[in-house]
């Protein structure tokens, strides 16, 4: 999972929080009292956390273990792997249905069930519960691993489930869709300030932030320039404490996140496994939210070297919008 943001926030992400435009700066002042509906499923949201990682049926020397298992407020499923020898960690995405005690799963990429025994699945925060699981899962790579507990065993989990009443949760715990993107991107004596729309929902990195950069005589190099090549399709924050960017590939960049401070008005991030810092990101990096209405601003600041030494500094906010 080296791609966390990876270069996909690379240039496109920002130092200099100052740097925004005016209108970004009235857009700031509008974010109190914004109330939104909940996500339809957001009663279903939980975490099963594993107290022991599950290996697949059909095992090789580095087969993906199964960790964890997020049922979001809009109705995905991100499940965590861990790979036992590289330690590098992965997330599948996919859409997830409840009915009674199970979790029924039969997309593109997972298909099959996950039943919690002898209880509801809503039981208080961080209860001690039985799952039963068998569910076939895809990888990019294109290789499936089944993933089932046997007759008579279960797989004892430790859940998260949500708190309530809280309403920045449940202002920012959604998948968003994307709406564009401002770029601020400032170097040695070089200044770009760009604004892009989404085309149909996606927005591509590579004909906006990769393209701008490199007449901006950013020096990025070929890996970084392929990680560029991108299209975002959607931001998936939940109450469990991830945070999500989902590509059109079928890929997601998956960190975990707190509250900055107790203002609850921004979040620092978490990467999942060392392999996801890079020289653009790096973990506790701060996201701030600017809500009006049913949209969300989220930016974020950073400042980096390319590989000719120069330095940059850039502001890049995301323009999101809640789903009807």
């Amino acid at each position: 999972m080296k791609k966390f943001f990876f270069y996909a926030f690379a240039v496109m992400t920002a130092m200099c929080m100052t740097a925004c435009s005016s209108d970004d700066d009235n857009d700031d002042k509008k974010q109190n009292e914004t109330v939104m509906p909940k996500p339809v499923n957001a009663e279903q949201s939980v975490q099963f956390a594993l107290d022991t990682p599950k290996s697949p049926e059909n095992v090789d020397d580095d087969a993906p273990q199964l960790k964890t298992i997020d049922f979001t407020e809009s109705g995905d499923v991100l499940i965590e792997f861990k790979h036992p020898v590289s330690q590098s960690v992965v997330y599948i995405k996919d859409k997830a249905s409840f009915n009674g005690t199970t979790y029924t799963m039969n997309g593109s990429k997972v298909k099959g069930t996950v039943k919690v025994a002898g209880q509801a699945a809503r039981a208080t925060r961080a209860d001690n519960v039985e799952l039963a699981v068998d569910i076939a899962v895809t990888f990019s790579t294109e290789k499936t691993y089944t993933y089932v507990t046997g007759e008579g065993e279960t797989i004892t989990v430790t859940k998260d489930a949500p708190p309530t009443g809280d309403q920045a949760l449940d202002i920012l715990a959604r998948t968003w869709n994307v709406l564009g993107l401002i770029l601020d991107l400032k170097g040695d004596d070089i200044k770009a300030f760009e604004t892009w729309d989404a085309v149909g929902g996606v927005f591509d990195l590579e004909t906006t932030v990769l393209k701008t950069a490199l007449e901006r005589d950013v020096n990025l190099s070929a890996d970084e320039q392929k990680a560029l090549k991108k299209k975002v399709k959607g931001v998936v924050i939940t109450k469990t404490k991830l945070f999500a960017l989902d590509y059109t590939d079928g890929t997601e960049d998956v960190a975990s996140w707190n509250w900055a401070d107790a203002s609850k008005t921004g979040i620092r991030i978490m990467l999942k496994d060392d392999k996801m810092g890079n020289k653009f990101i790096q973990d506790a990096t701060m996201i701030s939210f600017a809500f009006n209405g049913d949209r969300c601003n989220m930016k974020l600041a950073t400042t980096f070297t390319d590989n000719s030494n120069k330095k940059w500094n850039a502001v890049v906010t995301l323009q999101l919008q809640s789903p009807k």
